[in-house]
Protein backbone atom coordinates (compact mmCIF):
# COMPACT_ATOMS: atom_id res chain seq x y z
CA UNK A 1 0.00 0.00 0.00
CA UNK A 2 1.35 3.40 -1.00
CA UNK A 3 0.71 6.01 1.64
CA UNK A 4 -0.45 9.46 0.63
CA UNK A 5 1.33 11.31 3.42
CA UNK A 6 -0.81 13.60 5.50
CA UNK A 7 -4.13 11.96 4.74
CA UNK A 8 -3.90 8.31 5.74
CA UNK A 9 -3.37 6.87 9.17
CA UNK A 10 -2.76 3.13 9.04
CA UNK A 11 -5.22 2.29 11.82
CA UNK A 12 -8.16 4.02 10.11
CA UNK A 13 -10.36 3.11 7.17
CA UNK A 14 -9.53 5.66 4.47
CA UNK A 15 -12.44 6.94 2.36
CA UNK A 16 -11.99 9.24 -0.63
CA UNK A 17 -14.36 11.37 -2.68
CA UNK A 18 -13.03 12.92 -5.88
CA UNK A 19 -14.90 15.51 -7.93
CA UNK A 20 -15.80 19.16 -8.27
CA UNK A 21 -17.36 20.18 -4.96
CA UNK A 22 -20.89 21.18 -5.91
CA UNK A 23 -24.54 20.36 -5.23
CA UNK A 24 -24.79 17.83 -8.09
CA UNK A 25 -21.86 15.81 -6.73
CA UNK A 26 -23.44 15.54 -3.26
CA UNK A 27 -20.46 16.04 -0.98
CA UNK A 28 -22.85 17.71 1.49
CA UNK A 29 -24.73 14.40 1.71
CA UNK A 30 -21.46 12.69 2.59
CA UNK A 31 -20.71 15.23 5.32
CA UNK A 32 -24.21 14.71 6.73
CA UNK A 33 -23.63 10.94 6.70
CA UNK A 34 -20.30 11.37 8.51
CA UNK A 35 -22.01 13.49 11.17
CA UNK A 36 -24.37 10.56 11.81
CA UNK A 37 -21.51 8.16 12.60
CA UNK A 38 -21.21 7.09 16.24
CA UNK A 39 -18.07 8.57 17.78
CA UNK A 40 -16.33 5.19 18.05
CA UNK A 41 -16.83 4.66 14.28
CA UNK A 42 -15.77 8.21 13.48
CA UNK A 43 -12.52 7.59 15.34
CA UNK A 44 -11.80 4.64 13.02
CA UNK A 45 -12.24 6.52 9.75
CA UNK A 46 -10.55 9.21 7.71
CA UNK A 47 -12.20 11.09 4.84
CA UNK A 48 -10.52 12.99 2.03
CA UNK A 49 -12.47 15.20 -0.36
CA UNK A 50 -10.48 16.00 -3.48
CA UNK A 51 -11.67 18.48 -6.07
CA UNK A 52 -12.01 22.08 -7.08
CA UNK A 53 -12.82 23.70 -3.76
CA UNK A 54 -13.57 27.36 -4.46
CA UNK A 55 -17.31 26.90 -4.99
CA UNK A 56 -19.77 28.34 -2.49
CA UNK A 57 -20.65 24.81 -1.38
CA UNK A 58 -16.97 23.93 -0.88
CA UNK A 59 -16.47 26.99 1.29
CA UNK A 60 -19.55 26.08 3.35
CA UNK A 61 -18.32 22.50 3.81
CA UNK A 62 -14.87 23.73 4.86
CA UNK A 63 -16.47 25.87 7.58
CA UNK A 64 -18.74 23.02 8.66
CA UNK A 65 -15.85 20.54 8.97
CA UNK A 66 -13.24 22.83 10.51
CA UNK A 67 -13.56 21.04 13.87
CA UNK A 68 -13.65 17.55 12.34
CA UNK A 69 -9.98 16.50 12.14
CA UNK A 70 -10.70 13.25 10.29
CA UNK A 71 -12.15 15.14 7.29
CA UNK A 72 -9.73 16.84 4.92
CA UNK A 73 -10.82 18.95 1.94
CA UNK A 74 -7.70 19.39 -0.14
CA UNK A 75 -8.76 20.99 -3.42
CA UNK A 76 -7.44 19.82 -6.75
CA UNK A 77 -4.31 17.71 -7.05
CA UNK A 78 -2.13 16.72 -10.03
CA UNK A 79 -3.22 13.65 -12.02
CA UNK A 80 -0.41 11.49 -10.62
CA UNK A 81 -1.56 12.26 -7.06
CA UNK A 82 -5.04 10.96 -7.93
CA UNK A 83 -3.46 7.59 -8.71
CA UNK A 84 -1.44 7.70 -5.48
CA UNK A 85 -4.57 8.51 -3.48
CA UNK A 86 -6.50 5.67 -5.13
CA UNK A 87 -3.62 3.28 -4.42
CA UNK A 88 -3.77 4.32 -0.75
CA UNK A 89 -7.49 4.42 -0.03
CA UNK A 90 -9.81 1.69 1.16
CA UNK A 91 -12.96 2.94 -0.59
CA UNK A 92 -14.14 5.59 -3.02
CA UNK A 93 -17.45 7.28 -2.17
CA UNK A 94 -19.49 8.86 -4.96
CA UNK A 95 -22.50 10.50 -3.27
CA UNK A 96 -23.78 12.27 -6.40
CA UNK A 97 -27.34 13.48 -6.73
CA UNK A 98 -26.98 12.93 -10.48
CA UNK A 99 -23.99 11.61 -12.37
CA UNK A 100 -24.48 9.64 -15.60
CA UNK A 101 -21.09 7.91 -15.52
CA UNK A 102 -18.46 9.28 -13.11
CA UNK A 103 -15.02 8.54 -14.54
CA UNK A 104 -13.51 8.44 -11.06
CA UNK A 105 -15.45 5.24 -10.26
CA UNK A 106 -13.89 3.46 -13.23
CA UNK A 107 -10.48 4.75 -12.14
CA UNK A 108 -11.04 3.46 -8.60
CA UNK A 109 -12.05 0.04 -9.92
CA UNK A 110 -8.92 0.04 -12.08
CA UNK A 111 -6.99 0.39 -8.79
CA UNK A 112 -8.97 -2.47 -7.15
CA UNK A 113 -10.78 0.03 -4.92
CA UNK A 114 -14.43 -0.69 -4.11
CA UNK A 115 -16.92 2.10 -4.80
CA UNK A 116 -19.81 3.20 -2.60
CA UNK A 117 -22.13 5.05 -4.99
CA UNK A 118 -25.59 6.55 -4.94
CA UNK A 119 -28.24 4.95 -7.11
CA UNK A 120 -28.26 8.24 -9.06
CA UNK A 121 -24.95 7.32 -10.72
CA UNK A 122 -24.71 5.31 -13.93
CA UNK A 123 -22.02 3.21 -12.28
CA UNK A 124 -24.60 1.75 -9.89
CA UNK A 125 -26.01 -0.24 -12.81
CA UNK A 126 -22.84 -2.37 -12.87
CA UNK A 127 -22.41 -2.92 -9.12
CA UNK A 128 -23.79 -5.88 -7.20
CA UNK A 129 -24.37 -4.31 -3.79
CA UNK A 130 -22.15 -5.88 -1.15
CA UNK A 131 -20.27 -8.07 -3.64
CA UNK A 132 -18.19 -5.81 -5.88
CA UNK A 133 -19.16 -2.43 -4.47
CA UNK A 134 -21.96 -0.72 -2.59
CA UNK A 135 -25.06 1.29 -3.52
CA UNK A 136 -27.13 3.61 -1.36
CA UNK A 137 -30.35 5.45 -2.16
CA UNK A 138 -29.52 8.89 -3.53
CA UNK A 139 -29.65 11.72 -0.98
CA UNK A 140 -30.15 9.24 1.88
CA UNK A 141 -27.43 10.26 4.33
CA UNK A 142 -28.65 7.72 6.89
CA UNK A 143 -28.22 4.79 4.49
CA UNK A 144 -24.85 6.15 3.36
CA UNK A 145 -23.79 6.36 7.01
CA UNK A 146 -24.86 2.74 7.55
CA UNK A 147 -22.78 1.60 4.54
CA UNK A 148 -19.78 3.52 5.90
CA UNK A 149 -20.22 1.85 9.31
CA UNK A 150 -20.37 -1.59 7.65
CA UNK A 151 -17.18 -0.78 5.74
CA UNK A 152 -15.34 0.27 8.88
CA UNK A 153 -16.47 -2.81 10.80
CA UNK A 154 -15.57 -5.07 7.86
CA UNK A 155 -12.36 -3.36 6.81
CA UNK A 156 -10.73 -6.76 6.21
CA UNK A 157 -13.31 -7.56 3.48
CA UNK A 158 -12.80 -4.39 1.45
CA UNK A 159 -9.74 -5.65 -0.41
CA UNK A 160 -11.64 -8.66 -1.76
CA UNK A 161 -14.57 -6.46 -2.77
CA UNK A 162 -12.08 -4.16 -4.51
CA UNK A 163 -10.58 -7.10 -6.38
CA UNK A 164 -14.06 -8.07 -7.59
CA UNK A 165 -14.72 -4.46 -8.62
CA UNK A 166 -11.70 -4.71 -10.92
CA UNK A 167 -13.71 -7.23 -12.94
CA UNK A 168 -16.27 -4.46 -13.62
CA UNK A 169 -13.44 -2.26 -14.85
CA UNK A 170 -12.10 -5.01 -17.14
CA UNK A 171 -15.45 -5.94 -18.67
CA UNK A 172 -17.08 -2.50 -18.90
CA UNK A 173 -14.62 0.38 -18.68
CA UNK A 174 -11.22 -0.82 -19.92
CA UNK A 175 -9.83 0.13 -23.32
CA UNK A 176 -10.18 -3.50 -24.41
CA UNK A 177 -13.88 -3.50 -23.42
CA UNK A 178 -14.48 -0.28 -25.37
CA UNK A 179 -12.68 -1.68 -28.41
CA UNK A 180 -14.83 -4.81 -28.30
CA UNK A 181 -18.04 -2.79 -28.05
CA UNK A 182 -16.99 -0.43 -30.84
CA UNK A 183 -16.05 -3.33 -33.08
CA UNK A 184 -19.44 -4.93 -32.35
CA UNK A 185 -21.24 -1.71 -33.29
CA UNK A 186 -19.23 -1.32 -36.51
CA UNK A 187 -19.81 -4.94 -37.51
CA UNK A 188 -23.52 -4.50 -36.77
CA UNK A 189 -23.69 -1.40 -38.97
CA UNK A 190 -21.82 -3.13 -41.79
CA UNK A 191 -24.19 -6.08 -41.52
CA UNK A 192 -27.16 -3.72 -41.89
CA UNK A 193 -25.60 -2.08 -44.96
Amino acid sequence: MILYTGYLRMSRTFFVTIGYIEWRKGQDILIEAIEKLPSNMLDEAEFLLVGQDTSVMAQELKKKTVDMPNIKICGTVPRQKIHEILDSCDMLICPSREDPMPTVCAEAMMHHVPCLVSDATGTSEYINDGYDGFIFKGEDAKELSEKIIWSIKNHDKLSGIGDRSYHIYETVFSEKAFEGKLLGYVEGMIGKA
